[in-house]
Parts: C-alpha cells; sequence; structure tokens
C-alpha cells in the first residue's frame, strides 16, 4: 500500500475503474442491508438511546459471527478500492468522493451501534442553542435541563461532555430542520459527522495533490474506510470536524509566506476549539517553521507538557476531569485498560496510570520535534502522523475506536508506506475490541474464554504490527504507479528558503532586459 500520482490513465483502466465500482457496491450494501437495517433508527428509542449493537442483535454467537463475516467484507470492498485508487484511472477522485457519499448515506438510517456519545451530543448541542447553558460544566449536563431530547439520554446522564465551543457552534447546523423529535436530532447530528469525514477526505485530497501524491487514493483512504463509516455517518461521532481543521490547518502550514501561515494558525485554533486533541502536535509546526529552534522547541513543548500534567495531578483548576473528560479515562478498549484490568488497580492507580502514559506521550512528541525530518510538506505530515498514532498506539489510556480519524488523514497525506500500511490495518483490527465489547458475555459463555475484551486488544495490537511490519517490507503489492516528471513531495518551508514577492519582481525585471 503507497500513496503517490498515477503517472498517466493506465491501459486497462476500464478494468480498474469496474474494480473500484465493485469495491464501492461491496462496500455500500455491506452497510447498507447488512448493519443500517438489521439495527436502525426505526427501534424502540428507549433502545437506541442505550444503544448498543448487541443489544438489539440478541442471537449470541451467531450474530457475532455474521457482524463479523460483514466487518471481513466491507474491508475486501474497501481494499479493492484502494488498489483501484493506487493504479488509477479517468475521474478517479470524483468517483471516490461519489462512493463515499453513497457510503455515507448507506449508513445513516443505523442506530448509533457502539456508542451513546451521540445521544448526548444531540441533547447537548440544544443546551447550547436553546436553553445557554454549558454543556460541558455539571450545570448543563442533561439531567440539569428540561428538553425532549436531554430527557432521552440514558447513559452519562448527569456527567458533562467534553468538547470546545466551535463543535457545538457547528452541531446546531441541523435545529432549524429537526424540531424536537429525539431521532430527528440524532440523525442530524449523524449528518454533520458524516459532511466533515467527506469534507476531510476533500480537504485532505487537496493537501496530496499540492504535495505530489495521489488525491483520490488519499481520499478514499480516509472517506471509504469502513472504520470511519461506522463511527461517524454511522455512530455520529464529531471528531471529524476537529480532523477537517487540522489537515486545513496543515496544507496552509507546508505553503509559503505569513499569510498561509496566519490561516494555518487560525485553522489550528478552529481545530482545537472543537476537540482539543491535535494540540499535541502544535510543536512539530513550529519546528518546522523555524528548524533551528527545533530543540528547544522540544524542550520548551515536554517543560510545558510536564506543567499540565502537575496541574492535573493536584487538581489545580481548570485543569480537572469535568472538563478534561475522556483524556483522563482509561477504557478497556486499549493496552492500558488491559494492564489497569491485570493488576486491579483502582482509581488512584488509574489516576497514576494516567499521568504515567502522558509522560510516554510527551517523551515521543519531544523526540520526533528533535530528530524527525521536517524539510518537506510530506515530512511535516509524516511527523504529525508519527505523533497522533504513537500517542493513539502507545499513550493514550483512553483510546477509542473513532479517534483513528486524528491519524488517519495526516497517515494519508503523508504517504510512507509503512504508515499507511499502520493505519489501514489498524482500523481493520480495532473492530475486534468492538466486537468482544459487545458480545463478551456470549463469548464467555459459549467459547469459555475468559475476559474477552482483553484479549481482543492483545490480539488487535499484534496483528497491527505484524500487518505493518509484513505491508513495509514485502513486495510491493497495488503500490500507486510512479509520479511523471515531478519528483518533489512537497514545498520546502522555512525562512531560508522563501522567497518574497519584490526579489522575485527584481529577478523577472533582470531576466527580462
Amino acid at each position: 500500500m503507497a500513496n503517490a500520482r498515477p503517472a498517466a490513465e493506465p491501459a486497462d483502466a476500464g478494468w480498474t475503474a469496474a474494480v473500484f465500482a465493485g469495491g464501492v457496491t461491496l462496500l455500500a450494501a455491506v452497510l447498507f442491508f447488512g448493519i443500517a437495517t438489521r439495527v436502525s433508527l426505526a427501534n424502540d428509542i428507549d433502545v437506541v438511546a442505550r444503544a448498543g449493537i448487541s443489544r438489539v442483535l440478541r442471537g449470541g454467537i451467531p450474530d457475532l459471527v455474521d457482524t463479523f463475516v460483514l466487518i471481513v467484507l466491507m474491508f475486501v470492498g474497501y481494499a479493492a478500492a484502494l488498489w483501484a485508487l493506487a493504479q488509477g484511472f479517468r475521474r478517479a477522485l470524483p468517483a471516490t468522493l461519489g462512493g463515499t457519499v453513497l457510503c455515507s448515506l448507506a449508513m445513516l438510517p443505523a442506530m448509533p451501534l457502539t456508542s451513546p456519545d451521540a445521544v448526548h451530543l444531540a441533547a447537548d448541542v440544544r443546551t447550547f442553542w436553546l436553553h445557554g447553558k454549558w454543556p460541558a460544566d455539571f450545570g448543563g449536563t442533561p439531567d440539569k435541563v428540561d428538553d425532549p431530547v436531554a430527557n432521552e439520554v440514558r447513559v452519562y446522564r448527569d456527567s458533562p461532555s467534553g468538547y470546545g465551543p466551535l463543535a457545538y457552534i457547528i452541531g446546531g447546523a441541523p435545529l432549524p430542520f429537526v424540531g424536537d423529535g429525539f431521532r430527528a436530532n440524532l440523525l442530524g447530528q449523524k449528518v454533520v459527522a458524516g459532511a466533515f469525514l467527506l469534507a476531510t477526505a476533500v480537504a485532505a485530497a487537496l493537501v496530496a495533490r499540492r504535495l505530489g501524491g495521489n488525491p483520490a487514493f488519499t481520499a478514499g483512504f480516509i472517506g471509504l474506510n469502513p472504520m470511519m463509516l461506522w463511527q461517524y455517518p454511522g455512530d455520529g461521532h464529531n471528531d471529524t470536524l476537529m480532523a477537517f481543521f487540522g489537515v486545513v490547518a496543515l496544507g496552509l502550514a507546508v505553503e509559503p509566506g505569513w499569510r498561509s501561515r496566519a490561516g494555518a494558525i487560525a485553522a489550528g485554533v478552529a481545530s482545537v476549539l472543537c476537540k482539543y486533541a491535535l494540540l499535541l502536535a502544535a510543536p512539530l509546526v513550529v519546528a518546522y517553521w523555524f528548524p533551528r529552534w527545533r530543540q528547544a522547541v522540544a524542550g520548551v513543548a515536554a517543560g510545558l507538557g510536564l506543567l499540565l500534567l502537575a496541574a492535573y495531578a493536584f487538581d489545580f483548576a481548570p485543569v480537572r476531569n469535568g472538563t478534561l473528560g475522556p483524556a483522563t479515562a482509561v477504557a478497556p478498549s486499549n493496552p492500558w485498560g488491559v494492564v489497569a484490568g491485570l493488576f486491579s488497580l483502582g482509581a488512584r492507580g488509574n489516576d497514576r496510570l494516567v499521568f504515567f502514559s502522558y509522560v510516554i506521550a510527551l517523551a515521543i512528541l519531544a523526540a520526533v520535534a528533535a530528530r524527525h525530518p521536517l524539510q518537506t510538506g510530506r515530512d511535516f505530515a509524516r511527523a504529525v502522523a508519527l505523533v497522533m498514532g504513537l500517542f493513539l498506539f502507545a499513550a493514550s489510556p483512553g483510546f477509542l475506536p473513532w479517534y483513528l480519524v486524528w491519524f488517519l488523514p495526516f497517515a494519508a497525506i503523508g504517504a510512507s508506506r509503512w504508515q499507511l500500511w499502520w493505519a489501514g490495518s489498524w482500523s481493520a483490527a480495532a473492530f475486534l475490541p468492538v466486537l468482544a465489547l459487545n458480545w463478551q458475555i456470549s463469548i464467555n459463555r459459549a467459547w469459555n474464554i475468559p475476559e474477552p475484551v482483553r484479549w481482543s486488544v492483545v490480539l488487535a495490537w499484534t496483528l497491527t504490527l505484524v500487518a505493518t511490519w509484513l505491508g513495509a517490507h514485502i513486495g510491493s503489492g497495488g503500490a500507486p504507479r510512479p509520479i511523471a516528471a515531478r519528483r518533489s513531495t512537497g514545498p520546502r518551508f522555512a525562512p531560508r528558503k522563501r522567497t518574497d514577492r519584490s526579489a522575485r519582481r527584481r529577478t523577472a525585471q533582470t531576466s527580462s532586459r
């Protein structure tokens, strides 16, 4: 798996386009007929509000096996589409965007399958817009608001959400069209999440084109990813808002001139105002723009990060659990959750584990900021992907599968072969803990597997590592055709490479004489 712009339309482009169409058709058909119509929003409101695919598919192991087979089929369609996009065919980018829209529409009828967050979000948006309360504070929790949607929240009813103000502002877009109906409001948030998944794919494609990559492959890698389709137009999470502005920020950051830099800063701030996760990559921007300061940037980033961790450790407002939300949780669907479960750490032990994990994250950030190549725009994208990917894979105790959108677009833009395999294989393997969480009782009873979630995490992380190594080292497979007549991966962007307008004008006048 790789990502480079095809040199020209291949002779067998018709066959390649047919493979793409077949892959997208398979993916959309499985999403609609295999998932959305089986666990749809037409279910009883109480079931939808509580979420959980196994609460609707109550057949135990047979339903688990059927769902697993459907997920495999989705990734077969995804792999076929990516192979075709890597080879190239006429109008591949419009076809990819059309396929993303089709697959997103296929998933919209599904109830939130693996998380109740969209139900809470639908209520939070109304709390912000219609009731004038702040949903990220304990005074704005659903149990404090008399609202027809807030009254249907069943999970985390007395807990605040942890998004930024821009996420609630954008999330209010469907309100003029959805009335007070619970299903309509929930569907509105799913539409917003799906629309920004498409927007993220488009933005990443444009950045990839600027850096000499394959824009269609980049868009398809993001927008046709089954995990992304499951989690955004399916489950209605809003991380795609943050991802979109983050990709825009990266695209502007690699352009020369302070006007683009200012735009990058504005887009980066917008990303953080949706959700703060990509703030972790901010020091890389400074290191990229000012390469002479790289070591200082790495030191300052580590120092400030340790201060924030200390503020959290000593419960210094506003750095508290109520505002940091999932950033301070230990989820069972990642290796840190396995460690916490194995040693029965308890609340205090989990707090220490969270602290230690973020120290590791800061060490990763400092090392990448200090040592990773940052000569080109593609280098920069790979550095961001490395920081976000390692944070999620090795240093985030609260990792949940929809967080992969923090990593996926930057891996696609950077086009490092091993990062593409890492992101793609992890997207598939991350379904294993999802299934184990939902059917853990059935797995334990039928197959006598104790702690199936724990074993699923070990298997998922192991399979990801193996697939990444194999994909990076064995053969070229469906690697894209090479770039023609363009070797640069992107603009070198540092002060010493910049040529201002007056200098270009003087050069032009000299050459005309």
